[in-house]
């Protein structure tokens, strides 16, 4: 379809989704992006032929919304279209939060190894709030008032000189190593920490949020301590978190990816993110799933299905299926990692009730406590099965 052409596309629908086709990869991007806005998952495909034009693949009870959308796409005003250019620009925009521990900088230099191929943004967010009231009952609460002000303007401008510090070390890195349209920016910010970011997050609209799996007060297995646990949980855009094991000297961008299936709705549309997000760097993908001994049958018939999709919606990126048999899910997939030398490991965050988060960790905590390699992972959504059938 020409881009300047109204003509009404060809659709088909195919396992629940519609699949609106021969668009220009451009108009395909911009609706993606707005029916994002809209709460709408999408994805594309056919991207290797864009001569013939692309597929966007959409929920088929978003499909009347979708059409709508187009339709006020094709003749929008440039204030619109312009809003929906700046959140594919996001895309190239990584929010990296610092509290200036080891862990907190090694994320910092893993977002510029990121950038280094995304050619994106990368903003360093520090978060700075008085503790230094939290449990304090005496007398003196007025000559502890009086110097508050002045222990606030201390703490900020501390924060202020290390993030600026750090902006330098890594806009050196930028300049020696020749990181063409690589950018670094800074900023500050007052207040609790998750809060904090996660409204940053709402207002800078990045592609991905890359943080450590602790901060400075790290006490045993509080590595997701708090504002690790809590970001991932709510943050709308995927997180890559680095763990305390990473080798910092060996930064690089990823090259072998894997993501952990569950045959679902929430998987078909993090692996289209997944592969969207690692496509610049020519990675393979692998997409196993975790079972035990006695589901093998079903288990490979799902595979299989999840495999046809692959081979026909993405052509440009080398995607491997397979199943891991093993009883123990995290010792299974850590030996996977290292088999297959592993550099990011993706999979969903997904919401427990209080009873099961009491009686057995989530698989993603057990994760951040075993494994060297960062992990990327998405926010579970609210949508229906689709493999599990």
């Amino acid at each position: 379809m020409d881009d300047n052409n109204s003509t009404p596309l060809t659709e088909a629908v195919k396992e629940n989704f519609v699949v609106i086709r021969n668009l220009s990869y451009s108009r395909a991007l911009l609706l993606k992006m707005r029916l994002e806005m809209e709460g709408v998952q999408s994805y594309i495909t056919h991207i290797h032929q864009p001569e013939i034009g692309v597929d966007l693949n959409i929920p088929e009870a978003d499909a009347s919304k979708a059409y709508q959308l187009l339709d006020e796409l094709m003749h929008a005003a440039g204030a619109e279209k312009e809003a929906v250019v700046q959140k594919m620009r996001g895309l190239r925009r990584i929010l990296v939060p610092v509290d200036f521990s080891e862990l907190s900088i090694k994320a910092a230099h893993y977002a510029l190894e990121l950038a280094r191929t995304l050619k994106a943004e990368v903003m360093l967010l520090n978060v700075w709030f008085n503790s230094a009231n939290q449990g304090f009952v005496f007398n003196e609460m007025f000559a502890f008032q009086l110097n508050v002000e002045e222990l606030l303007r201390e703490q900020e401008q501390e924060a202020q000189a290390q993030i600026e510090d750090l902006a330098t070390e890594l806009r050196k890195r930028v300049r020696d190593e020749k990181m063409r349209g690589v950018k670094v920016d800074f900023d500050l910010v007052r207040g609790g920490p998750v809060e904090s970011i996660l409204a940053y997050v709402q207002d800078y609209q990045p592609g991905t949020l890359v943080m450590g799996t602790h901060g400075k007060r790290r006490e045993g297995l509080a590595l997701l301590g708090s504002t690790t646990a809590k970001v991932i949980e709510k943050c709308p855009v995927p997180v890559l978190a680095v763990p305390w094991g990473y080798d910092t000297a060996n930064f690089s961008a990823p090259r072998h990816v894997a993501y952990l299936t569950r045959f679902d709705e929430n998987d078909m549309q993090a692996i289209h993110r997944l592969v969207a997000f690692v496509r610049p760097f020519h990675v393979k993908v692998y997409c196993v799933h975790l079972h035990p001994e006695d589901s093998l049958k079903l288990d490979s018939l799902r595979m299989k299905k999840l495999k046809d999709h692959f081979a026909e919606a993405i052509t440009d990126v080398e995607i491997e299926c397979g199943l891991i048999e093993t009883e123990d899910a995290v010792e299974g997939l850590l030996d996977f990692v290292k088999e297959k030398q592993i550099d990011v490991l993706a999979l969903i965050s997904r919401k427990r009730n209080i009873i099961e988060q009491l009686l057995k960790p989530s698989l993603t905590r057990k994760l951040l406590v075993g494994s060297d390699i960062p992990l990327l992972i998405f926010r579970e959504t609210e949508n229906a099965s689709w493999i599990a059938s």
